[in-house]
């Protein structure tokens, strides 16, 4: 009975060893939270990158093959224009990257294909002027980073 207890208790360390390895080279899906803020920036890519790809073209993909993501990779890290799309093909995003830091312009769109907002970053933060849309295409903000909060316009 305990041969039978250490025996089971190798296999199952054994496959969960295994599994966390199978999940590390798995290409996982782009995370983007949605916010009620108007203003809000909040666009958040989470360990997108197929850890196989050091150096050269990245593409990641929808289960149904449509492009989801892509761009270039440098020493493991984003670099130049990143690319993100709807499962229906339509564009979400492009940003700017260096050294896998968000530096220069970036855009959304809604899956309508109206702007949702526009600005640039200076690593990895916000900086300058940013311009906010609604999803009928409307300007409905702007915001000056590089001003004191107080001189941010709403």
């Amino acid at each position: 009975m305990k041969t039978k207890i250490i025996f089971f208790s190798v296999i199952i360390i054994g496959l969960i060893s295994c599994s966390n390895q199978a999940a590390d080279k798995k290409i996982t899906e782009a995370e983007v939270e949605k916010s009620t803020k108007v203003d809000s920036t909040t666009f958040t890519i989470v360990s997108q990158q197929d850890t196989t790809t050091k150096d050269g073209e990245s593409i990641i993909k929808y289960p149904n093959g449509n492009v989801k993501m892509l761009g270039m990779m440098k020493d493991g890290k984003r670099e130049g224009l990143w690319k993100s799309f709807y499962e229906n093909g339509l564009h979400w995003s492009e940003t700017t990257f260096s050294a896998g830091i968000k530096n220069g312009k970036t855009t959304t769109w809604y899956e309508n294909g109206k702007k949702r907002y526009d600005g640039f970053f200076t690593n990895d933060k916000e900086s300058g002027k940013w311009t906010y849309w609604n999803e009928a295409g409307e300007l409905v903000d702007t915001k000056d980073y590089d001003l004191p909060a107080t001189g941010n316009k709403k």
